[in-house]
């Protein structure tokens, strides 16, 4: 008995002993925890990432979230001291735009919060554990893409959408529209006055929707290919893209120029009402001087080196040219007048302007000379029967491939090179007209695109032809009265012109 009760005085001894040391045990692991602190904090931005790297003494638990309302990543640290690591810093990043680091306030044994405050929504982040509980990693991903695509009215669809890439933001909008629908229609028109806004030439016209359309001066001509109801408005610029419409539905883009000549008539093939005294050396008899013939190189649009240009009064009142060539002023046919530069351009007449070469050619012209002139546009869609068209550049895709023109189309840099506010027209495999506009020089909203962003968009968009049409601060979509995307002047920009759209809404 005696030996039972040593035994039982020695288990209950090792029982209080195994007690105690759970409890100090226990109560240092808790001590411990409560004493974790922050030793460093970290953020990197990349092309691609963004990520947090929290750095602890002692492992810890935490929570993170992704508010997608108010776009933040929140982590929380319960029992965590911060020491000095109290942050609120401003991040010149295209998604990160700001890190706040601050006592946790719900908890009363410390604790600290991680902030980072987003320019958009992003993918749902990542947070892991690394170096045996004692660092804290957060991943995020910087690219993301959103949208919708809903219906404007039969025929007519419209989309939208946001995405980050690794160069910043972008803001997407776009319609398809299916000419072949009852009631559904697609023009250019021209602004009355030279300049209106696109959602005021929407709203004049009675449309339901509208982009801006081809580039023009500062006094509202556009600088390029417009027919409306199969009248030439503007010629061809260069062998620029151009869009053309036919009244069964079809739309083609093609390069579209102005190919003509200018004779000089040997006074022996007139009729005897059209007779005019000789000037000049005639070959014997031949019906023309070798060398009485010059090509027409483009009408109504800046002279170049060498070129020869006709002026009619759909140019204005003069050709507005400089001194650097030289001018004949031709009126019913026969050489009335010349001029260094500027010409005056006769009723029922036409100037033919000349640098370099041509101006040489042109000088050996003498007052009297009889002339014959004349243009056409090549392809010649007036002949093939189209009823609408509308020029810009350069060409964005051919047959499914990137096909960027603008080298050949003589594109200035502002246009052909970096990022900018763009619209753009293409045609799907099915048939259907696209238009395109992205927002830019925005870097919070949307960052514009190259010419080759551009076109790898419009053919994820479907588009196996496409275009470019006038950009920066014209480019703008309207539908339903409403501007859809942020001009980038801020408000809207009066244009000279625009591509509308009608449909059947009854």
């Amino acid at each position: 008995m005696d030996q039972g009760a040593a035994y039982m005085r020695r288990a209950m001894t090792q029982l209080l002993v195994l007690g105690l040391f759970l409890c100090v045990g226990l109560a240092g692991f808790a001590q411990a925890a409560a004493m974790a602190t922050l030793e460093e904090l970290l953020y990197y931005t990349t092309d691609d990432k963004i990520i947090l790297d929290i750095q602890l003494n002692e492992p810890a638990s935490y929570t993170m979230g992704y508010r997608e309302a108010s776009n933040e990543i929140v982590v929380e640290l319960p029992g965590v001291d911060a020491g000095s690591f109290h942050i609120d810093e401003e991040i010149n990043d295209s998604v990160l735009h700001r890190i706040i680091v601050r006592p946790l306030a719900a908890d009363r044994l410390g604790g600290v919060q991680v902030v980072l405050h987003l320019r958009h929504k992003i993918p749902e982040p990542l947070a892991f554990w690394v170096g045996g509980g004692r660092r804290l990693l957060v991943e995020a991903k910087k690219e993301f893409r959103e949208g919708f695509e809903t219906f404007v009215a039969p025929g007519i669809a419209y989309g939208h959408w946001r995405k980050d890439t690794p160069s910043g933001p972008l803001f997407v909008n776009y319609m398809k529209i299916d000419l072949q629908e009852p009631g559904v229609k697609v023009r250019p028109v021209m602004a009355t006055n030279g300049r209106e806004a696109v959602h005021e030439l929407v709203a004049k016209h009675g449309a339901i929707a509208g982009v801006n359309g081809i580039y023009f001066s500062a006094d509202g001509r556009p600088l390029g290919l417009m027919i409306i109801d199969g009248e030439l408005i503007s010629p061809p610029y260069f062998n620029r893209t151009a869009a053309g419409m036919w009244l069964d539905g079809s739309v083609r883009i093609d390069n579209v120029t102005v190919t003509g000549e200018v004779k000089v008539i040997d006074p022996a093939n007139l009729k005897d009402a059209e007779k005019i005294e000789v000037v000049g050396e005639w070959s014997d008899g031949a019906a023309t001087l070798p060398g009485n013939a010059w090509q027409i190189d483009g009408v109504n649009r800046i002279r170049y080196t060498d070129e020869l240009i006709v002026y009619t009064q759909e140019n204005g009142l003069t050709t507005r040219t400089n001194n650097y060539g030289w001018e004949i002023i031709v009126k019913d046919n026969r050489v009335v007048g010349w001029a260094e530069g500027n010409g005056l351009i006769p009723e029922n007449g036409y100037v033919l302007s000349g640098h370099g070469k041509a101006a040489q050619w042109l000088r050996n012209l003498e007052m009297g000379n009889y002339i014959e002139a004349s243009w056409e546009l090549q392809p010649d869609w007036l002949d093939e029967g189209v009823v609408h068209a509308i020029g810009g550049g350069p060409r964005l895709l051919q047959s499914g491939e990137l096909c960027i023109t603008a080298e050949q189309e003589r594109f200035q840099s502002d246009i052909a090179q970096g990022r900018a506010p763009r619209t753009a027209l293409g045609i799907t495999a099915a048939g259907e007209l696209l238009l395109m506009t992205v927002n830019g020089r925005q870097d919070n909203i949307s960052i514009g695109m190259t010419l080759q962003e551009l076109a790898e968009l419009m053919r994820n968009l479907g588009a196996v032809e496409a275009m470019n049409l006038d950009g920066g601060g014209s480019s703008t979509m309207v539908a339903r009265g409403i501007v859809l995307n942020a001009p980038s002047d801020g408000r809207p920009r009066p244009v000279s012109n625009a591509l509308l759209v009608w449909a059947d809404t009854r």
